[in-house]
């Protein structure tokens, strides 16, 4: 008996071994398909209907002076650059330091979300900035992006990678047990 305690030990060490290398390859593989880190995007201004938000790009979000394909795409005619559509695409000139400033003018009767999607043309570097419009009446709170932190979604299916490793051995191990009975 105590043979079959150590060989669930050994496996329940394995699966922690297993769900920690998948938690943690999550964030290694997002960076390296040239994502946008969160912290170089930065939205500002108000968030309703016929008003101009800001997205900035800090230094590094592309490379040098690189050509960067823009993309809005919302409920309504969203006005970037002087195009108006319900999808707009341009392209801008990112700095000589890899960043990039960008105004974004809201339709009149904006609702929903709005995500501005940013494709550096060399370095295929991809940012993003979404901004949610709340109703005229007020009803609800603006809010820029996703607000629970990376490291908590990692966390959470990380657990939930866990228990079900759990489940599983301890379901193994007790059909061994009876069958050995």
């Amino acid at each position: 008996m105590h043979y079959g305690g150590f060989t669930l030990i050994r496996k329940l060490f394995a699966t922690l071994a297993l769900v920690s290398v998948a938690v943690l390859a999550g964030p290694v593989a997002a960076h390296a398909a040239g994502y946008v880190a969160a912290d170089l995007v930065t939205v500002s201004g108000t968030q309703a209907a016929g008003s101009t938000v800001s997205v900035a790009f800090d230094d590094g979000a592309f490379t040098n002076s690189e050509q960067v394909s823009l993309a809005v795409s919302g409920q309504g005619s969203a006005t970037l650059a002087a195009l108006r559509a319900a999808t707009v695409n341009t392209e801008k000139t990112a700095t000589s330091d890899g960043a990039l400033d960008l105004t974004v003018t809201l339709p009149s009767d904006a609702t929903g979300s709005y995500t501005l999607t940013a494709i550096g043309l060399s370095s295929q570097n991809i940012g993003t900035a979404t901004f949610t419009v709340v109703a005229a009446d007020g009803s609800g709170l603006a809010t820029a992006g996703f607000d629970v932190p990376i490291a908590l979604i990692y966390s959470a299916g990380g657990a939930l990678l866990l228990g079900l490793a759990l489940v599983i051995t301890l379901r193994v191990t007790l059909r061994r047990r009876t069958a050995t009975a």
